[in-house]
């Protein structure tokens, strides 16, 4: 029997700058509130780079947006991304009566992808078929997370010390109990604290 055949092979690293994913398509403009043909870049640092157009690109201009999907959520249709902003931010004074409600986004195709991100903007893509959607929405699913740091499975001095940290800031504020958003690096999980503190006060 081959022994050797039961050890999980590994990936080589990539070199850094190596290119995961590249092509245009429709992303929703924040700046100008309208949908945008964007070439998007993912490297294998994880970012979501949109840029003019492809010739933008190759020439080395900055990139329009620069997203880093840390502890973000990635939906495939407009009922899953108002249940849950409904869930984390619920409209106190908003009726029960839904059917007349525009959505926040309307969609220019078919196939959308949302990139839900508590307390920061979220990113809204528009594809041509369902392939495409598909792609996208696991690279992103991917990017998120090689990216999210899971402070509550470290063990090192380091990652404890700053858990401990995270949690004192809170008891100060009187917030006790368990806390789901520890995801991301340190400046976005220390954010995302003193954020919900924030909102729970509305």
């Amino acid at each position: 029997r081959d022994l050797t055949s039961q050890f999980l092979k590994t990936k080589p690293l990539l070199e850094p700058g190596t290119v995961l994913y590249e092509g245009e398509l429709l992303q929703f403009a924040e700046d100008i509130k309208k949908w945008k043909e964007r070439y998007v870049v993912v490297k294998n640092d994880f970012a979501v780079e949109s840029y003019e157009n492809r010739e933008a690109y190759q020439k080395g201009a900055p990139p329009k947006s620069r997203i880093l999907p840390a502890g973000g959520k990635v939906l495939t249709s407009e009922d899953e991304y108002n249940l849950l902003s409904d869930r984390h931010f619920p409209d106190p004074i908003a009726s029960n009566e839904k059917e007349n409600m525009q959505p926040f986004v309307v969609l220019p195709k078919e196939f959308p992808v949302y990139l839900w991100q508590p307390f920061l903007r979220h990113g809204y893509f528009c594809f041509q078929d369902a392939a495409d959607q598909k792609k996208f929405s696991a690279l992103l699913s991917d990017c998120i997370r090689h990216l999210n740091h899971d402070y509550m499975k470290q063990t090192t001095f380091e990652a404890q010390a700053f858990l401990e940290a995270v949690q004192f800031f809170r008891q100060e504020k009187g917030h006790y109990g368990s806390w789901e958003m520890v995801t991301g690096d340190e400046v976005q999980v220390t954010w995302g604290s003193e954020s919900w503190i924030l909102f729970s006060k509305w």
